[in-house]
């Protein structure tokens, strides 16, 4: 999977990592196909499990998933990722691109049973496109102001392992209740980013 997905990108091949584990989000951020591949391979199993948990069948979740890393690629290659904090962001990436394929499904459906004075207009299907992108720019920025015990809980909650609030109390060290509190804290920061980024 890794190979296919970094080929399509025009990546070279590079040797195997050698560099300590801890190194491989900063290699990746500077380009290093084999970090990306170490990464890929260790952190694309709990992707594909976040999407399984929300419901996108297996093999939609396999290429979503691949489409994710694709993503983060480019977005590396074009400069615009300043971090690279796994798997969150893979996760988040996958989820966005999932429900956009999900309202571009229903979309086509309703187009398909409409007629033809009714058709999407690729200007708006586009626009659309860029609007998600968009969106998950805004929720990293919230995440990277986040503490970092913050950005462990709301990992952890929505890594798709389904670990109970509890369980992710007993991981981080907290209290159920401040757990309780941290994911609602998270999930207001982001409504209200996106919000008042897209009002």
């Amino acid at each position: 999977m890794t190979t296919f997905a970094l080929a399509r990108l025009g990546a070279p091949e590079a040797p195997a990592a050698t560099a300590p584990e801890c190194d491989l989000p900063a290699r990746a951020l500077r380009g290093d196909v084999a970090a990306w591949n170490a990464l890929i391979s260790r952190h694309n199993h709990r992707v594909v499990v976040a999407l399984l948990a929300r419901g996108v069948p297996v093999s939609r979740a396999r290429d979503v998933a691949q489409d994710a890393w694709l993503k983060l690629i480019e977005q590396q290659r074009a400069g615009k990722l300043a971090e690279l904090r796994l798997p969150s962001l893979a996760i988040t990436q996958a989820i966005f691109l999932s429900i956009d394929a999900a309202r571009r499904d229903l979309r086509e459906r309703a187009v398909m049973s409409s007629s033809p004075a009714d058709a999407a207009d690729p200007r708006d299907l586009a626009d659309e496109r860029m609007l998600s992108d968009e969106r998950l720019r805004v929720a990293e920025r919230v995440l990277s102001r986040c503490t970092p015990n913050a950005r462990r809980v709301f990992e952890l909650a929505y890594a798709g392992d389904g670990l109970s609030h509890a369980e992710i109390a007993a991981r981080v060290g907290l209290s159920t209740q401040r757990v309780r509190q941290i994911v609602c804290e998270v999930r207001k920061l982001l409504r209200d980013a996106l919000a008042g980024a897209f009002a």
